[in-house]
């Protein structure tokens, strides 16, 4: 169960750079200085949650007591009936735990410089480690039932639904430790998670400098980095690429101090609770198969020679007469238009394009997109990336920093893919099978990306259209198959380098980096030596290892699931809503997939997307000549 709970109060950050674009009318996006500016319909109500503070405030009360209570009931379990009534008390506190603990989470995140929501954030985490403590009994005792007794306890239907819970928990016996050292590890969890919190407070407070470039001067933030790097002008896109990454230089040791302890956390629990490795600690927290993660690099490095190809035609089609350096890689289309997509018609596109998963998921998809399920304006302080989170008892709630560039408009399908996953698993599941895991969650979000792209190919009227939504498909590739798997390859190899005891220094960690690029990259690549800071602006490495892998997998997937929807008509539509998206954890992810219609223990599906990628590239390679 202690996984399970893992996957209760752990938010999914889930930020995407993507480029994509469409044939539209423009207009310059918006800019806010505070989020009193922000109209209303453009930012979150959390009076949805809660509908002040104290409310909140006397739920975290609520939840204390509660869990004071769970642990009184602490006793030898040894009946169906006595199960069932701590399993139900047990998921009451858990479902509560979780509201409070979103609240308190994008509370902070509207405006990390708050104090007082730093404060609730705080108090929020220790209301969550009170809770843990006074639970980690139940699983302990679980775990000490015979196996005998466990397996005619199994068979009753009072226990049924809870049925999957209960044998993880069983399961996991093996990497289970005494009740006294568990305890001792919930203690640990705010120091395991400090150098997490430190790379957020980092990143806010990180000043970079403003570049010139042909006599003016261009500000420089984190969002306006992204921006940068699509201007059609090469001199900004390098200045800003040495600018941001010379300034994280300066930071180094401090960065690699954080990741290095990352890794070090990592590898502690790994090996405390008896896995061979933290990359199997962590899947098979999930139900995946370590072989999925392997295999996956494995595949991805044999396609890495159409990948090189591919680089070479897309130096071509931007423009550059030299070699492409690493600054060129988000290098517009010569058919993009410099003027921002305005969020109502980016929310117009992604509805237009998401219709073929049927009208009942388009209907609650708008509903969604006018009901302040998304916070979209940047504003000072506010966390970066996007993601989405919810509670069992909340709406979705999607946070964006939309500067009106096409890769927002992907941005914005693929966290409300995430959305609508878990709306339809609340309304389909109960609490204790509704939470998803990662791996399937990453599906249902680019499944999102697969189907804007193939709307904007079939409705390309002209040759230049033509190759131009080809290349933002192929773009979508590069970013999503082949850099996750690189990133995913970068934290196998230091967390293997941590577990054999070898230095996780600033240049150990840029060296690794740097070589990946170079390899992923290829030898006509000019991979300039600032490149080998990037990890350090990967918010997934510090927050959540072992994650971008399914970004991968997940993109082989729903690229399965696209076809099927192309071809399979209503009987396609409901299939796949029905279990995919409404399924939430009520299965092992694997199975979940294969129930929809691909398989993710075989490599097949990452070798189909490879095909699909050779077929893209031909087809643009053919009409650039």
């Amino acid at each position: 169960m202690k996984m399970k709970i893992t996957r209760i109060i752990t938010s999914l950050l889930i930020t995407v750079m993507l480029s994509f674009t469409t044939i539209l009318t423009y207009a310059e996006s918006p800019t806010y200085k505070s989020r009193t500016d922000i109209p209303t319909a453009y930012k979150w109500n959390l009076q949805t949650l809660y509908k002040n503070e104290t409310q909140w405030k006397q739920d975290v009360y609520k939840a204390k007591k509660l869990a004071d209570r769970f642990a009184k009931k602490e006793e030898k379990l040894d009946n169906d009936i006595q199960i069932l009534h701590l399993l139900e008390d047990y998921f009451e506190l858990f479902r509560l735990m979780e509201k409070i603990f979103v609240y308190s989470r994008i509370n902070l995140d509207v405006d990390i410089s708050n104090t007082s929501a730093q404060a609730l954030s705080d108090e929020g985490q220790n209301m969550m480690i009170y809770v843990v403590e006074r639970t980690a009994w139940f699983s302990n005792e679980l775990q000490e039932i015979e196996k005998d007794q466990w397996e005619k306890l199994m068979k009753s239907p009072k226990l049924t639904p809870y049925y999957s819970h209960l044998q993880d928990t069983y399961d996991e016996k093996i990497h289970s430790l005494p009740p006294e050292m568990e305890k001792i590890l919930i203690k640990t969890m705010p120091i395991v998670n400090a150098p997490s919190e430190l790379f957020t407070m980092m990143s806010k407070d990180l000043v970079l400098p403003s570049f010139k470039v042909k006599d003016k001067v261009y500000e420089m933030s984190a969002p306006l980095y992204s921006v940068y790097m699509s201007s059609k002008d090469r001199e900004v896109r390098k200045a800003a690429f040495q600018t941001y990454y010379q300034t994280l230089r300066n930071y180094q040791d401090t960065f690699a101090s954080m990741l290095a302890n990352v890794v070090k956390a990592n590898n502690f629990f790994a090996t405390t609770r008896n896995y061979p490795s933290s990359l199997e600690a962590h899947l098979e927290g999930n139900d995946i198969d370590p072989k999925v993660y392997t295999q996956l690099i494995d595949t991805v490095e044999g396609g890495l020679p159409l990948f090189h190809r591919y680089l070479k035609l897309k130096e071509k089609y931007v423009g550059i007469d030299d070699s492409m350096h690493m600054y060129d890689l988000s290098a517009p289309s010569p058919y993009t238009k410099e003027e921002k997509i305005p969020y109502e018609e980016a929310k117009e596109i992604v509805i237009k394009g998401l219709s073929p998963i049927g009208e009942a998921y388009i209907k609650m998809l708008s509903k969604g997109l006018s009901s302040n399920w998304v916070d979209v304006y940047n504003t000072p302080g506010k966390a970066t990336g996007a993601y989405q989170i919810g509670s069992y008892d909340s709406h979705p709630f999607v946070l964006l920093n939309y500067q009106g560039l096409p890769s927002d408009v992907l941005t914005l399908a693929h966290e409300m893919g995430h959305a609508m996953h878990s709306y339809f698993s609340n309304e389909n599941q109960p609490y204790q099978d509704a939470r998803y895991v990662t791996f399937t969650a990453e599906v249902s979000s680019t499944l999102q990306e697969h189907l804007l792209h193939k709307q904007l190919m079939d409705e390309a009227k002209t040759k230049e259209e033509k190759i131009h939504a080809l290349y933002q498909y192929l773009e979508d590739f590069r970013v999503t198959l082949f850099r996750q798997t690189q990133f995913a390859e970068f934290e196998k190899i230091i967390h293997e380098m941590g577990q054999n005891e070898k230095p996780l220094h600033a240049e150990a960690i840029k060296s690794v980096y740097y070589d990946l690029n170079k390899k992923y990259y290829g030898k006509d690549m000019n991979v300039d030596k600032e490149i080998s800071m990037e990890w350090a602006r990967v918010p997934h490495f510090f927050h959540s290892s072992f994650y971008t892998y399914q970004y991968a997998t997940s993109f082989a997937a729903s690229a399965a699931l696209a076809e099927q929807l192309e071809e399979g008509g209503t009987d396609a539509q409901n299939k796949i809503v029905k279990e995919l998206f409404s399924s939430g954890g009520s299965l092992p992810p694997i199975d979940i997939l294969k129930r929809a219609g691909v398989d993710m223990s075989k490599k097949e599906p990452i070798e189909e997307s490879l095909k699909r990628f050779e077929e893209l590239v031909n087809e643009f390679e053919e009409l650039l000549h």
